[in-house]
């Protein structure tokens, strides 16, 4: 594993963060395929898989485009990249090739590429337009960067409110802060596509909701229960916060009582001319 992994992934890279991915993936991956046939991805595409992780998406990209297409899977960490070639072995999909490298460092030949897909991942770069600028180069003529990214993080709400839950978000927020993310990166879209050269073609906001048990919940629990404990550690959040919070999640999660409301996102396709 390189020295960066732990680092560069805010929960980490160890295995409890990668069952916690596989629910973060079930959660989103209807909306993922809705995006993929907007845009028109199928059959015999090479397609670029940016902030991969261990591979989730990559393999549904690989079954969209077919043996007769590929997939690069490119990420910054080495764990979740040698998981992931493990696993496209085992489900007997060869088309996915692996790179090891961020965003910004991304050198693929002009015009290489039918499409790439992020999620979640220019939220997390200081400057976004540093790494939507290799990828517009490399798309071929109509090929297509589709996003899912943040718009309003801090949209998040537990229903009924619960002020240890919202401070629990506040935290988060001035995490995100603290440690220079443009966490609601999506306000940014039409400007980064202009910027890099592409049209925007679709823009839609996605907000989603879900009872104590259901995939988006269990998506939540995960985030938190691995997050908030490192903001101890860093001093940004209180461990009697953390308790409150712990008791109002515990005790909605028994009663069944309550929505939790998912943080806005957007959905866009950018399309180069």
């Amino acid at each position: 594993m390189a020295e960066s992994d732990e680092s560069e992934y805010i929960l980490g890279t160890d295995p409890r963060e990668l069952e916690r991915l596989g629910e973060q993936h079930a959660a989103w991956v209807s909306r993922a395929y809705a995006l993929f046939e907007r845009a028109g991805l199928g059959p015999d595409q090479r397609v670029l898989d940016l902030g991969s992780g261990p591979g989730f998406t990559s393999f549904e990209l690989a079954r969209v485009v077919g043996p007769g297409g590929s997939v690069i899977a490119r990420d910054v960490s080495a764990r979740f990249l040698a998981f992931l070639e493990a696993e496209a072995e085992r489900l007997r999909l060869p088309w996915i090739e692996t790179s090891l490298g961020p965003l910004e460092g991304l050198d693929l030949e002009p015009g290489s590429i039918d499409a790439a897909y992020s999620r979640w991942v220019y939220s997390w770069l200081e400057d976004a337009s540093a790494g939507i600028a290799p990828v517009a180069r490399a798309l071929a003529p109509g090929g297509a960067l589709l996003l899912q990214e943040y718009l309003a993080w801090g949209s998040m709400k537990l229903l009924p409110r619960e002020p240890a839950f919202d401070r629990a978000v506040e935290a988060c927020l001035e995490s995100w802060r603290v440690g220079g993310a443009t966490i609601d990166v999506a306000e940014d879209i039409p400007e980064l596509a202009r910027g890099a050269g592409l049209r925007l073609e679709h823009f839609e906001p996605i907000a989603r909701f879900g009872a104590p048990g259901s995939l988006v919940w269990r998506w939540a629990d995960g985030f938190f229960h691995g997050y908030l404990p490192r903001l101890i550690e860093q001093e940004l959040f209180g461990a009697a916060d953390f308790e409150a919070f712990q008791a109002v999640w515990r005790e909605r999660a028994a009663s069944g009582h309550g929505v939790f409301f998912a943080p806005v996102l957007a959905e866009a396709i950018l399309r180069k001319s």
